[in-house]
């Protein structure tokens, strides 16, 4: 048997032990898969050799081998993923008690912002593909990511309302707040929830800045189209510890040495009741992050790899980080990265998420740039190819500049920056909010 590749396994493994057995007597797949590796019994005791499934395991051919059944016509909903991680295309089955609860947890979010009966409340979802956020207490709009509705709804619609909740991903609400703003003041009780892709602690300083609204007001969410589409949360506290942690020390973080990465992660917190979630180390790279999912569920999953880069804390961990930051937190948190794309120089590895803390730093790019940009690395020399708003405008060379001197440094030879007007950028559509953007590699097939 293979020597385990898993950070030392908590005290409570015998949770995920039970659902990996139900999964086992319930989807054949499954057991196949087990017997695959050579595993005969599921326990405590062999949990760290349980093999890990990934999106090509479970999607690479026949999804509906690995739903409980064999059939995807039972479930309620079918969620699609907007993500780009393989040939593998990863879908979310939804039973209607997945939908009861996930409205059930989305109303109380609201409540816990001020809405009820005596408190009108517009839901506004700006999601891409007609991805739902049901709520029962609070009127949802559904514009999605076309941008003259949504601005039709929030500047016409929202005022009626005593608050509005606005739900999107960063690169679409970027330019939606910006042409908000330039209509006239936002709505006086607005809150933010995003999310579909690693957000730049830099980014919410700027959006905050665009909107006129505190950075508390925007909270972020990690959604997984096949386990959910609010998997993992930040909490007012994990996003203070986060602002923390990046002024402070780096020796008070010592979990980061399983990263060997100088930006900070997002932190997030789980209901561990739904999902066990642990840290999956790799010989040949950093670690991810790995979900079982608790719960019975149509598409049930058993050490699932996320593909994102990142660690589950320990109690000594969170309390580190409590002491670091002088805050109480929950006690399950989990640090994510981001994605494992990135381009290697001589100083080591450059990932999209830190040029996008880097972007939004600057004011003059802030101010111009769509969020897009891609990597490309050309001979000995980093190229950094950046999208702004329509044609490129004038006093944007300094920051420039200075992104490329931040980029060479940590690529560890001289970058370049370029720029390009929104219809001219060879790597993504302009107006196309639906796809996700690539940050890394040539251009697209």
């Amino acid at each position: 048997m293979a020597s385990p590749d898993v950070r030392a396994a908590p005290a409570r493994v015998h949770v995920p032990v039970r659902a990996a057995c139900r999964v086992r007597d319930t989807v054949p797949a499954y057991r196949r898969h087990l017997e695959a590796a050579g595993l005969d019994d599921i326990s405590a005791e062999t949990w760290a050799h349980v093999p890990f499934t990934d999106k090509a395991t479970v999607f690479g051919a026949d999804p509906a081998q690995w739903a409980v059944g064999g059939r995807l016509a039972n479930a309620a909903e079918v969620v699609c993923s907007s993500g780009q991680s393989g040939p593998a295309v990863s879908v979310g089955l939804t039973s209607r008690a997945d939908q009861d609860a996930m409205r059930d947890r989305v109303d109380a979010m609201l409540a816990s912002l001020g809405a009820g009966p005596d408190s009108s409340s517009l839901l506004v979802n700006v999601l891409p593909m007609g991805i739902s956020v049901p709520t029962s207490i609070a009127t949802a709009a559904t514009p999605s990511v076309h941008l003259e509705m949504a601005l039709h709804v929030l500047s016409d619609i929202a005022p009626q309302f005593d608050r509005v909740v606005l739900v999107g991903e960063p690169p679409f609400l970027t330019e939606l707040s910006r042409r908000w703003a330039d209509r006239g003041a936002v709505h006086p009780d607005l809150w933010v929830v995003t999310g579909g892709e690693p957000v730049a602690e830099s980014w919410r300083t700027y959006c905050c800045s665009v909107l006129g609204v505190e950075p508390f007001r925007v909270m972020v969410s990690m959604g997984v189209a096949e386990v959910g589409v609010h998997v993992l949360n930040e909490t007012p506290q994990l996003a203070h510890t986060h602002r923390a942690i990046s002024a402070g020390d780096p020796a008070l973080r010592p979990w980061w040495n399983l990263i060997r990465r100088t930006d900070v992660p997002r932190l997030f917190t789980y209901d561990p009741s739904l999902l066990y979630f642990e840290t999956r180390t790799h010989p040949d790279g950093p670690p991810t992050i790995a979900v079982t999912t608790l719960a019975e569920r149509d598409l049930p999953l058993v050490r699932y790899d996320l593909g994102d880069i990142g660690v589950v804390l320990d109690a000594d961990d969170v309390a580190a980080l409590e002491a670091q930051a002088g805050i109480g937190l929950p006690p399950d948190i989990v640090a994510v990265f981001g994605r494992s794309a990135h381009v290697t120089g001589p100083a080591g590895r450059v990932y999209p998420e830190q040029v996008r803390e880097w972007l939004f730093a600057l004011p003059a790019l802030a101010g111009e740039a769509t969020g897009r940009f891609r990597l490309l690395v050309d001979g000995d020399r980093l190229d950094c190819h950046v999208q702004v708003r329509g044609s490129v405008p004038g006093g944007l060379s300094a920051d420039a500049d200075t992104l490329a001197d931040r980029l060479g440094d940590a690529f560890g030879t001289p970058a370049a920056v370029r720029l390009h007007d929104a219809a001219d950028y060879p790597f993504h559509q302009a107006g196309d909010w639906t796809h996700k953007a690539r940050y890394v590699g040539a251009l697209d097939a």
